[in-house]
């Protein structure tokens, strides 16, 4: 009897594991979503201050475990390299240091 309720914790555990995963695919997708036109139309401006940029990858960098974000994110700092070097630059090495696993 004592291993069918263990059993049955687990599977009930388990349950809320995957519900938890599913919840936070659909953060992530909708994040994909909606941050899709801002990154347009960010990138599309003639200017943004430092603090914008920075901003604006801060936003981003929460996802940037996710492809389509990842490619927003280098958007960004492709478009505002030269304008802020220094920021694209710290925005790099903070990707680098919790994302890529070759700099680990």
């Amino acid at each position: 009897m004592n291993d069918i309720s263990k059993d049955k914790d687990y599977q009930e555990f388990f349950a809320g594991i995957k519900e938890l995963a599913k919840g936070l695919m659909q953060i992530r997708e909708r994040a994909a979503i909606e941050y899709a036109p801002i990154v347009e139309e960010f990138c599309a401006r003639k200017h943004a201050t430092a603090n914008e940029v920075g901003r604006m990858l801060d936003y981003l960098f929460e996802f940037a475990d996710d492809e389509r974000i990842l490619l927003m994110y280098k958007k960004v700092c492709r478009r505002f390299v030269y304008d802020y070097p220094e920021t694209i630059s710290y925005y790099i090495m903070e990707y680098r240091k919790e994302y890529d696993c070759e700099t680990k």
